[in-house]
């Protein structure tokens, strides 16, 4: 992140770091200024002077600072990651880089222009920029000619990265260049011809990447792949369609040039890789496949998933779709989906949550794709170990289902005075967590504590009863559904966060696998 820094004036910086420790630490009461200011680096009136000049936070929340505390608050539709995608189109770097992606300039003087700079605030922000840009892409801003300058490629990443990152999914930032339509109705054509699955988020990703690649290729700039990939597949499908004949002929009036492998191959990168399984159709030739057990094949990841079934005691119902996402993220490696980000890593928060509440699955996974990657020497260095774990997490389908499934059903006693109306409603709307016994039932005329409270995890009623160590009791004055319902569900959530039976399971078969 310490390199990001030079995107960014001293005081924005300032700002979205403010921003990012408190979202972090939310979850408490408040936290004091001086102890922020050791933690960031600053003095209280530097602090205090970036609170009462924020940028980033209007309308989407707010920072209250009071008695020498700091809380942040979001509305409801907001977060950080809308924080973040707000600084990036803020950042005159990125306004520089974004301007130099969109037009063709012939001296600084016109740069300086359309930026509403002055030349020598520009040359100061060309040589800032410059330090983020060789350090995180290995490449450059150019002065003569002014241009972003280095590996096509890797020019093309940064951007594929700032175009998801700083764009909402309902904004297209390509509009006076290329029609939107027409573009997802050729992604929507091709993606016709896979067996692959393909929801909305991916789909979005295809576009903004295609879109990107389109504008390079158009000013002619190209990456001159030497292996071929399936582009030319795609071609012979599709000879014979009339959508495909349409799209053609619009875009060669567009363009000045014919949609033919060679525009695939340039718009679609590596997502045209002939190692990717996008089904029967698309099969390159098996005799060149590489037979030797790696992770860029699909084989060995099924074999993995197995090893997880069988360790954790869980079942993946879409266990060839997942096979499939995991052997695509580690070949499209930082243009994969995962990796659609330029400063703000969104995956993070997600994983933490899996690192604390199911650790055992975590370390599962990431032992066994280990020992994947130590067979063909592959280096398995944080940025893919995160792209791997997030898209287990979300591709795993019916996860946190069979998760709960696993899991040993909380015992409730429900001890009302009413004739059993809240246990009834608890049972209807609660039984998928809990195992719920009303009272009544037991047919006891007397409440003998002790054994009950052995007998159950959780006690819920309107009758004053003294606590114990053996269970919860939860005591209403009133006993109405709703306000019961609530209390149950927080209860519901801190035994989750507790709960270690999953986990003693699953190590218990981990050392017997």
């Amino acid at each position: 992140m310490t390199h990001a820094s030079k995107l960014f004036t001293k005081q924005q910086w300032r700002e979205l770091e403010l921003i990012a420790h408190l979202t972090e630490h939310s979850g408490r009461m408040g936290y004091k200024d001086r102890e922020l200011c050791k933690v960031l680096d600053s003095t209280v009136s530097t602090l205090q002077a970036c609170i009462a000049n924020l940028q980033f936070m209007e309308s989407l929340g707010r920072i209250t600072y009071e008695d020498g505390y700091l809380t942040i608050d979001y509305n409801d539709h907001c977060g950080l990651q809308e924080v973040y995608q707000r600084a990036l189109r803020e950042s005159q770097s990125l306004q520089l880089l974004s301007a130099l992606f969109f037009k063709e300039f012939d001296s600084l003087e016109d740069l300086a222009d359309a930026l509403f700079i002055s030349l020598s605030t520009l040359k100061r922000l060309i040589t800032r920029t410059n330090g983020y840009l060789k350090k995180e892409f290995g490449i450059k801003i150019s002065t003569r000619p002014v241009m972003v300058v280095g590996d096509e490629h890797h020019i093309r990443l940064f951007y594929l990265k700032y175009f998801s990152e700083a764009y909402t999914i309902s904004e297209w930032p390509f509009a006076e260049i290329i029609n939107q339509n027409n573009l997802e109705r050729l992604i929507a054509l091709m993606v016709k011809q896979t067996d692959v699955s393909v929801n909305f988020a991916l789909f979005q990703h295809l576009k903004i990447l295609s879109g990107v690649n389109l504008i390079r290729f158009q000013k002619g700039f190209t990456l001159n792949r030497k292996d071929k990939g399936l582009e030319h597949l795609f071609m012979k499908v599709l000879e014979d369609s009339l959508e495909m004949k349409d799209l053609s002929a619009l875009f060669a009036l567009k363009y000045n040039q014919p949609l033919d492998a060679r525009a695939l191959a340039e718009m679609f990168s590596n997502y045209l890789n002939p190692a990717l399984e996008l089904g029967k159709l698309l099969q390159s030739d098996d005799s060149a496949r590489e037979q030797t057990l790696s992770s860029h094949q699909i084989v060995p990841w099924i074999a993995l998933l197995d090893k997880i079934e069988k360790s954790l005691q869980l079942s993946i119902s879409n266990k060839y779709e997942l096979a499939r996402h995991l052997q695509t993220t580690v070949i499209l490696a930082e243009e994969d989906i995962s990796a659609n980000f330029l400063i703000y890593d969104y995956k993070k928060e997600y994983l933490k949550f899996f690192h604390k509440h199911y650790r055992v699955i975590y370390d599962t996974f990431l032992t066994y794709v280990e020992d994947l990657f130590a067979l063909d020497h592959q280096e398995f260095n944080e940025g893919i170990r995160n792209h791997l774990l997030y898209c287990l997490f979300i591709t795993w389908e019916n996860l946190f289902l069979k998760i709960s499934q696993s899991r040993r059903k909380l015992k409730l006693l429900v001890i009302e005075r009413s004739y059993s109306n809240v246990g009834n409603f608890l049972k209807e709307y609660f039984g998928e967590f809990f195992e719920i016994i009303s009272f009544d039932d037991l047919g006891n005329l007397k409440i003998d504590l002790l054994p009950l409270a052995k007998e159950y995890d959780v006690i819920v009623t309107d009758v004053i009863l003294e606590q114990n160590n053996h269970s919860e009791i939860l005591f209403f004055n009133q006993m109405i559904p709703s306000v019961v319902a609530d209390k149950l569900t927080d209860f519901l959530k801190v035994k989750v966060g507790e709960d270690k039976l999953f986990e003693s399971v699953a190590i218990n078969q981990m050392s017997t696998s």
